[in-house]
Formats: C-alpha cells, structure tokens, sequence
C-alpha cells in the first residue's frame, strides 16, 4: 500500500498475518526524519490492537508496504 492511500483512523492488518485477529489503525504517517521517524522512509505509526475499539493498544510503527486493508 502507498502512503498516499493510507487514511488516519482505518483498520489495516499486516501483510504476513492478514487472517489473524489484530488490527492496526492508523494514527499519523510520518515522513524521512520527521519527529520520532529517524529512518529515510516513510513510516506509518498505528495502534496495535487485539480486538477493534480495544482499551488496550501498542503503538507500532510499520512501513506503509506492510499494511494491507482488512
């Protein structure tokens, strides 16, 4: 997925686990070496979560290549 496609607040699984039961909805799409991003991609920084509309989430990062619509 491009970045450009990536809208804040969907759900998106990842690529190698697209039938597993977490969920990451995007947050904010950083760019190069934008404030936490110190990589020279563009990264997208999610909450990671179990179930949709869970209490408890993780905030991961994943690159936009990773992330897959539901």
């Amino acid at each position: 997925m491009r970045p450009q496609d990536i809208e804040i607040g969907e759900y998106y699984r990842h690529k190698d686990s697209p039938t597993h039961y977490y969920y990451a909805q995007a947050i904010e799409i950083l760019k190069p070496k934008q404030k936490e991003n110190i990589h020279t991609y563009t990264i997208v920084k999610c909450k990671w979560m179990q179930k949709k509309n869970d209490q408890f989430c993780l905030i991961k990062y994943f690159r936009p290549c990773n992330l897959i619509k539901e």
